[in-house]
């Protein structure tokens, strides 16, 4: 199945085999889980401690956070990515199998915060340099001592 999330592919394996885990939160954690991930993509800054808090309750271990941050980071940046609207990301997060409290959860976070994580996002991608001037000129020799033939013109490009 494609995912517009996914850029119209099927969704990563590793995403599905985490929606299980991310199933063990409560919505009201799930929203401030979502909350702390878009601001690692956002402003490049996580409050793992914060994270771990609100992780305790369900009971996960260290690579199950980091799992879970992974997860979300990577639904999140994709649908920003894409340009997914809330409620197309909200169905396909319960078509994955996420529960639609949690969906629902994610899905607001994400909603608030849309247009700036594309911003941050587009800043963050690679561009090349653009160009900033061009010179150029044409040589059209008339006559010389070292060619018989003229007809030639020299270019340069700067």
């Amino acid at each position: 199945m494609r995912f517009r999330f996914c850029g119209d592919l099927d969704c990563p394996d590793w995403v599905l085999a985490e929606i299980s885990i991310l199933s063990k939160i409560t919505s009201v954690k799930m929203k401030q889980l979502c909350v702390q991930v878009i601001r690692d993509l956002v402003d490049d800054s996580i409050d793992y401690e914060k994270v771990f808090k609100l992780t305790a309750d369900a009971k996960y271990e260290s690579s199950d956070v980091r799992a879970a941050v992974a997860t979300l980071s990577f639904i999140i940046s994709s649908a920003a990515k894409y340009s997914v609207d809330s409620e197309t990301l909200n169905s396909e997060l319960q078509q994955l199998g996420l529960p639609k409290e949690l969906s629902s959860a994610l899905c607001r976070a994400y909603g608030d915060q849309h247009t700036k994580l594309q911003e941050a996002l587009k800043k963050k991608s690679l561009r090349l340099s653009r160009l900033s001037s061009v010179d150029w000129r044409v040589d059209y020799v008339l006559s010389s001592s070292e060619v018989s033939k003229i007809d030639e013109i020299g270019r340069a490009v700067q």
